[in-house]
């Protein structure tokens, strides 16, 4: 009987402190508004941080003493944190950290306001801010919130007037991982600033979706060297993912645009696919330093024995490049065969420092696995 009375008492205590504080915090978001108004956002902070101190300290004050009892204590927490009046001064405190270039410090706040009230579209909202220096803060904010929350706002700030708004709500959709945002990502690959088109091929990467991999084929003709770069990358990630057809990029090994066709062919590659192996040694002669250099990496990945004695040609190549994909290339194959060729390439002072260095790291590596062969032969 008196612990219902005990809780009753309490009750009626929380509601009359939030009638008398209801005042009190329409006194501090007024202040806040006014020095806010002035561009005196700092100080505007200082107001809101004052008053919500003030009322913690006033419905911890008012509530039992959870003393050691660590349910207690996370439940008055959570009270706390739920107080309506808390999250009013909480959300007008977004618009100052952002305008102080703090989403570190707005990402706290919003992630607290989201523990409260999980659908709170405070920060969605301010992405109507005029100033696109704002918008673009609420977007890292979101980016750092992360979550299903960020989600939505973030696809609605990909198609922001602003070009870098846009790359990075894309990037920030990248960074939160979630498959809804897969279309929006790939229909930013044909966004007309670059970076966007990039920060998109980066970002499905990152999400691991097979259904990107025919419109990343498409970006691998992009006029851009970084975005072509990004959907190369996307694509040699990708093509490993289980349940990925060889099929989808043998289909394109004749496609008209050579770059298509030699990118899918490094794929086949990747995927140890047989297929690759007579095109990238053929191609492996081109004229063409990026066709060879393609070819080369290619070459490197198949896996394939039969490819050795053309990395071992393509180790004197012109090309500082292709010399270099040639090495990686014949230490991945574990070429023993080639000791003698990289040693020289090492000791060569033509040849320039990276290109010496990873024909050491190749002799190093080939030599041990010789020793690990010798020492584990016939007993």
């Amino acid at each position: 009987m008196r612990s219902r009375f005990s809780r009753l008492l309490l009750a009626c205590t929380l509601l009359a402190l939030a009638g008398c504080s209801s005042r009190e915090t329409k006194e501090a978001l007024a202040k806040a508004d006014d020095l806010s108004a002035q561009q005196k956002y700092d100080d505007a902070n200082v107001v809101l941080i004052d008053a919500l101190r003030a009322r913690e300290s006033k419905i911890r004050s008012a509530a039992e003493d959870p003393g050691s009892d660590p349910d207690k204590a996370a439940a008055l927490t959570k009270q706390v944190k739920a107080d309506p009046e808390i999250l009013k001064m909480e959300r007008a405190q977004l618009p100052l950290y952002l305008h102080l270039d703090l989403p570190n410090q707005a990402a706290a706040v919003y992630n607290d306001i989201l523990a409260a009230a999980p659908n709170d579209p405070t920060l969605g909202d301010l992405l109507q801010d005029k100033d696109a220096k704002v918008r673009m803060d609420v977007v890292r904010t979101l980016g750092l919130v992360g979550g299903p929350a960020a989600v939505d706002p973030l696809i609605t700030a990909s198609k922001d007037v602003d070009e870098d708004v846009r790359s990075e709500a894309i990037s920030s959709l990248g960074l939160v991982k979630d498959p809804k945002a897969v279309p929006t990502l790939i229909h930013a690959l044909n966004d007309s600033y670059w970076f966007v088109r990039s920060q998109a091929a980066d970002a499905l990467e990152r999400e691991k979706d097979p259904s990107a991999i025919e419109p990343l084929l498409d970006t691998v003709s992009d006029p851009d060297a970084n975005v072509e770069g990004s959907a190369e990358n996307a694509l040699a990630n990708l093509c490993q993912l289980p349940g990925v057809s060889p099929d989808l990029f043998a289909k394109r090994l004749s496609d008209p645009n050579a770059k298509l066709a030699m990118i899918s062919t490094v794929c086949l590659a990747v995927m140890k696919d047989k297929r690759a192996t007579p095109i990238l040694i053929q191609k492996a002669a081109s004229p063409d330093t990026w066709t060879r250099l393609h070819a080369v990496q290619g070459l490197g990945e198949t896996g394939d024995p039969a490819v050795i004695p053309t990395l071992r040609t393509t180790l004197k190549d012109p090309e500082v490049n292709v010399r270099g994909w040639s090495i990686i290339g014949l230490d991945n194959l574990k070429d023993t065969g080639s000791i003698d060729a990289l040693r020289a390439l090492a000791a060569d002072p033509a040849q320039t420092p990276h290109i010496r260095q990873y024909a050491n790291l190749a002799v190093t590596h080939l030599t041990a696995l010789n020793a690990a062969a010798a020492s584990s032969g016939p007993q």
